[in-house]
């Protein structure tokens, strides 16, 4: 065979040279990108996962004030051994979960408020809904109203308990100190009620992805202690929180919100809830706050929400505006209707008693 020149060689080294430096590149990329991986996982540091496989280093993170990307696993609820079930829970239901789940009762009447629900779909245009710790499922009202619902609950014994008729589809089972949660689609509104206090601030970030989801948010929180109440602050506490997360406090909202709970409750003489008894939602009166989440409000998908009707049709006293619906009344041929989208859902009493009727089934069923 001729022999190589000493040019030849030359090259031959430099291409070895080169070829085992870009091995050793890639080697080091995937080498930084496991770690990646693990630290994410680690700390469950949600800009991380998001952008795994993105390329690798150089990357843009996504900012942790979007909305998350796609739908997040489910993470169930890890059942305890018959021998671990010592704990007392009395009134609260929880069989087979651990003590920080489980926290649900029969019926709770102190965060049922159908006034403040109707004005949430006719007046603020609700028309799908995530309640986060739903228990058995307050998320019923919402949908024999006609909202798109989605119930997310970590205790196993109250989603094998729920009213909601199609477990597949509407329950998710969900434990918020195993890892975050967040639904494919965003939707108009988070309700939550007697949840905060139930989840130590480490696992806040977890809870907050779903929020993220949400145009709004309407939550309450605890002023005393209960069963596994970990994080009970006051009013000003949760709106730093949710502030230094991103969403926007709204005071009048919230103003709004209890204002209606607590006339819905002073009327003694007014309908009952479905255990005979006045309705009297404290948990919403007394601590509920409403936020937005400009991140998700400002999408065209909701862009119906607050729909009060547009056009003018008197002044009343103290200068309030007196709105009619556009293309009605007087001067209505001068204005433009709404799209069909555009207006909130129809409510009947016919739904009221479908509800009423399922709910007081449910309580009976339990005695």
């Amino acid at each position: 065979m001729p022999r190589r020149s000493q040019n030849q060689q030359w090259q031959l080294v430099t291409r070895v040279f080169l070829s085992a430096s870009v091995f050793l590149l890639l080697f080091k990329a995937a080498h930084w990108n496991h770690e990646r991986v693990v630290r994410a996982l680690d700390s469950t540091d949600l800009r991380e996962i998001a952008h795994l496989g993105d390329g690798g280093a150089g990357q843009p993170l996504r900012s942790a004030l979007d909305i998350p990307p796609g739908q997040a696993v489910a993470l169930p609820s890890i059942r305890v051994e018959q021998t671990e079930e010592e704990i007392a829970r009395g009134q609260y239901g929880g069989k087979g979960d651990k003590k920080h789940l489980g926290g649900f009762t029969t019926y709770d009447g102190q965060g049922v408020t159908p006034q403040l629900w109707k004005h949430m779909i006719s007046d603020f245009g609700v028309k799908s809904l995530v309640d986060v710790g739903c228990g058995k499922g307050d998320t019923l009202w919402f949908l024999e109203h006609g909202v798109d619902v989605l119930c997310v609950e970590g205790s196993h014994d109250a989603v094998e308990q729920t009213l909601l008729p199609d477990p597949a589809s509407q329950v998710v089972e969900h434990d918020f100190s195993r890892g975050p949660y967040w639904p494919a689609e965003t939707y108009d509104a988070v309700w939550s009620v007697e949840f905060l206090e139930h989840v130590g601030r480490q696992f806040q970030h977890n809870y907050i992805q779903t929020f993220r989801k949400a145009a709004l948010i309407f939550v309450s929180h605890s002023h005393w202690g209960g069963w596994h109440h970990v994080e009970v602050h006051d009013h000003e506490y949760w709106i730093d929180k949710f502030e230094a997360f991103g969403f926007k406090y709204s005071g009048h909202l919230t103003e709004q919100v209890r204002s209606i709970a607590r006339t819905e409750s002073n009327q003694r003489d007014g309908p009952s809830g479905p255990d005979g008894k006045p309705l009297n939602a404290q948990h919403v009166w007394l601590t509920m706050q409403v936020f937005i989440n400009p991140m998700v409000a400002a999408l065209p998908k909701h862009a119906h929400l607050f729909s009060e009707h547009g056009c003018f049709k008197e002044r009343a006293a103290k200068g309030k505006i007196i709105h009619k619906e556009c293309g009605t009344l007087r001067g209505g041929n001068t204005e433009s209707k709404m799209p069909e989208s555009f207006y909130p859902l129809k409510l009947t009493a016919e739904q009221d008693e479908a509800w009423l009727a399922k709910v007081k089934a449910s309580i009976s069923s339990a005695v």
